[in-house]
């Protein structure tokens, strides 16, 4: 069902679950976290893979479900309680897909990739290990090369951070290393924006940052990288043919061609997630902007509302077994009205925000997440960048083409060592 014949579904991740309409955005239902397999501050990555099959990456495993978000099992994969970073489908052939996993070393964390062949049953291990001393935050697969692999990271010598791109010419067995334009007194962390779908050696890169974020481009599959923007950076979408950018955060929304080296500002309001389609570009944002998502038919210049939280009905009735006992509380931190003639006291009456993880911070500010460890002082887990408010990114828009904006997201918080 979903499909890239059924573009009417849409999905919407969230600090409290996951958001899905079935109607192109008339009507939202909500999938709680305890459903998906997780709980705490996590912010999973999404991969649509085969008939619709979602996969998520989580501190638990790789979740997985095959009937549109209904009931959820955890993938084979051996683990051994290491969490899922990033998860990445390949494109042209949506049974496979890549996860990144990382690996708690004594002092910091090692990664490794694995693979899965058969639409997220089972993942087993891929290619050839990158350099332990590098924290790998990102793995991409090039939509019109299977054997092109990008990854992203960071590496600590003597305190001092640098960022670096990875490439892999032969799916994985071999990397090669380049490094990214990076200021470790300001910048966090690089991740993988997009891959441009037809030309392999076309990658996007993203730093993320407190202050001042960058957004680069290479042409030469990492062999010279420049940076194109400057400023809050939040989320990032390319269009399905590769010809056009969409970015944004806190100072609006910004496009142009791919090409370009200057790009037009097309709206003011605060952008927290991108995506694009042939003919829409979604975003997300807060209240304060008129719309939590909106959709936008000319290039971005005015936004249609879709999803205000207010009007989410409910636990998606599927899986409302799992969800009925949290939404008393979803529901009244999110503000929606109690059905005509309920009790006031089953909402729980007045309820204070919550922890990150759960709607209690719904459409507050992004908190900075802290900064990325070295290898010396990892010990509060992988880095994280900025945690989204309650709708933190447009996660899914269930079309073959999916849009690779899922890299501004935030990364999951692991527990101290």
């Amino acid at each position: 069902m979903l499909a890239a014949d059924q573009p009417e579904t849409l999905t919407v991740r969230t600090t409290f679950g996951f958001l899905v309409s079935h109607d192109s955005g008339q009507n939202w239902d909500w999938i709680c976290e305890r459903a998906i397999g997780y709980s705490g501050v996590q912010d999973p990555a999404i991969g649509l893979m085969e008939g619709g099959t979602i996969v998520a990456s989580l501190s638990e495993g790789i979740a997985r479900s095959v009937d549109q978000g209904c009931s959820w099992s955890f993938a084979e994969a051996d683990l051994k309680g290491a969490p899922v970073i990033d998860l990445t489908v390949q494109r042209a052939a949506p049974n496979h897909a890549l996860a990144l996993v990382w690996d708690a070393q004594l002092i910091g964390y090692s990664s490794r990739i694995l693979a899965s062949s058969d639409n997220g049953r089972s993942f087993l291990p891929y290619g050839s290990p990158i350099d332990p001393a590098v924290l790998v935050t990102t793995i991409d697969i090039a939509p019109s090369d299977a054997q092109r692999i990008y990854a992203s990271g960071t590496r600590s010598v003597d305190g001092a951070r640098s960022a670096l791109l990875f490439r892999s010419d032969d799916a994985g067995q071999h990397w090669i290393e380049y490094p990214v334009p990076f200021d470790p007194k300001l910048e966090q962390g690089v991740y993988i924006a997009a891959v441009d779908p037809d030309d392999a050696d076309t990658v996007y890169l993203r730093t993320n940052s407190a202050t001042v974020s960058r957004l680069m481009i290479s042409h030469d599959a990492g062999e010279q990288i420049s940076a194109v923007y400057s400023g809050s950076l939040l989320s990032f979408a390319l269009s399905p043919d590769g010809k056009r950018l969409y970015f944004g955060g806190e100072d609006g929304l910004y496009t142009g061609q791919a090409s370009a080296s200057e790009f037009e500002k097309r709206a003011d309001f605060r952008v927290l997630c991108l995506a694009a389609t042939t003919d829409t570009v979604y975003a997300c944002s807060d209240e304060h902007s008129g719309f939590t998502v909106g959709a936008s038919r000319d290039d971005g210049a005015t936004f249609e509302p879709l999803l205000h939280l207010k009007t989410v009905r409910g636990p998606l009735a599927c899986s409302a077994t799992a969800c009925e006992s949290d939404w008393p509380l979803v529901r009244a931190q999110l503000g929606i009205p109690l059905p005509s003639g309920a009790d006031a006291g089953a909402s729980g009456g007045a309820v204070g925000l919550g922890e990150a993880g759960s709607a209690g911070d719904a459409g507050g500010p992004a908190v900075p997440g802290p900064p990325a460890p070295t290898h010396s002082s990892c010990t509060t887990g992988p880095p994280k960048p900025s945690r989204a408010p309650a709708v933190g990114l447009l996660v899914a828009i269930f079309l073959t083409c999916l849009s690779r904006f899922r890299k501004s997201r935030a990364r999951s918080r692991l527990p101290a060592k």
